[in-house]
């Protein structure tokens, strides 16, 4: 008897001629809105004007694709993508990654406070509010995309992934010659139960930005410069890294760790820096509210 939750959702929402609406775009889309509203809050607290965020904005997107899509592409699967460098193009296949757009994020931010001559901490923890967005509504993305997917596990609050290809794989060869294979009602019993790490790391995600934005509505005069790059690099991916351990591996560096967790390190790492500049090495700037654009 099947007792685990069976998970079978349809990533389309509706067909639009050769278009495809689907989950995962309207979380995109949505982490994109709500998180531009949620950074222009924290920008106009160090004093900026609503176009330093407007103009952000496109770079911002860019890094985060591009980020996204090339620490896939060579971090997790560069045999493939260097045999076959066009289908680095090809992102709407699937095959992102969170630390890159993390990364390409990182990276837009330090191109665009050298072009526009501002603070990397002040616009950086505005940002950070809309990564929160991101790594919670992201996440539920892939939820409805049955991927990223848990390890198999005999927990009562394990899920079947129906649309996971790779498990219904793992099934047919578990029920051939027990019963009937064409019949879905069969295929179900051997089906492999996983983690919903999905759903962990969009719990991960939430709570961190439930923390930012408690911070930011209690201490409404706090103009600690890196406090929430600190609160979101070290909380997030300290998570990140503990939740690694229920994730479907997708590259193993030594047999104990894998790819996602090497990389949570220099993240963690530069949070705690952030934590040190906001409190130790940022001086309270009288002029910080006359700031340009």
């Amino acid at each position: 008897m099947n007792t685990h939750f069976v998970w079978n959702a349809d990533p389309v929402i509706a067909v639009l001629g050769t278009l495809q609406l689907r989950y995962y775009g309207i979380f995109f889309a949505s982490t994109i809105l709500i998180g531009f509203f949620l950074m222009r809050r924290i920008l106009r607290m160090y004093g900026y004007k609503d176009k330093m965020a407007d103009d952000f904005l496109v770079w911002g997107v860019l890094g985060v694709v591009i980020g996204a899509r090339l620490v896939h592409c060579f971090f997790y699967e560069p045999q493939f993508y260097l045999s076959n460098p066009v289908e680095i193009l090809k992102i709407h296949k699937g095959g992102v990654a969170s630390h890159g757009a993390t990364i390409g994020l990182i990276t837009a931010v330090l191109l665009f406070i050298r072009k526009y001559k501002i603070k990397f901490f002040e616009l950086s923890d505005g940002i950070v509010f809309a990564a929160g967005v991101g790594a919670t509504l992201v996440r539920l993305g892939n939820l409805f995309n049955s991927e990223i997917v848990g390890r198999e596990t005999t927990a009562s609050w394990g899920w079947k992934f129906i649309r996971n290809s790779a498990d219904s794989h793992i099934a047919r060869n578990l029920a051939t010659g027990k019963c009937d294979i064409s019949s879905m009602d069969c295929l179900i019993q051997y089906w492999p139960v996983r983690h919903p790490s999905q759903l962990y790391e969009a719990a991960g995600g939430l709570t961190i930005l439930l923390i930012m934005l408690a911070v930011s509505f209690v201490f409404k005069d706090l103009k600690k410069p890196g406090i929430y790059v600190g609160i979101f690099l070290t909380g997030y991916f300290t998570f990140r890294f503990f939740v690694e351990f229920f994730k479907e591996h997708q590259v193993f560096m030594d047999g104990t760790l894998d790819m996602g967790q090497y990389l949570s390190f220099p993240f963690i790492i530069f949070g705690l820096f952030a934590f040190y500049y906001a409190f130790r090495i940022y001086k309270d700037d009288p002029g910080v509210k006359n700031v340009k654009k």
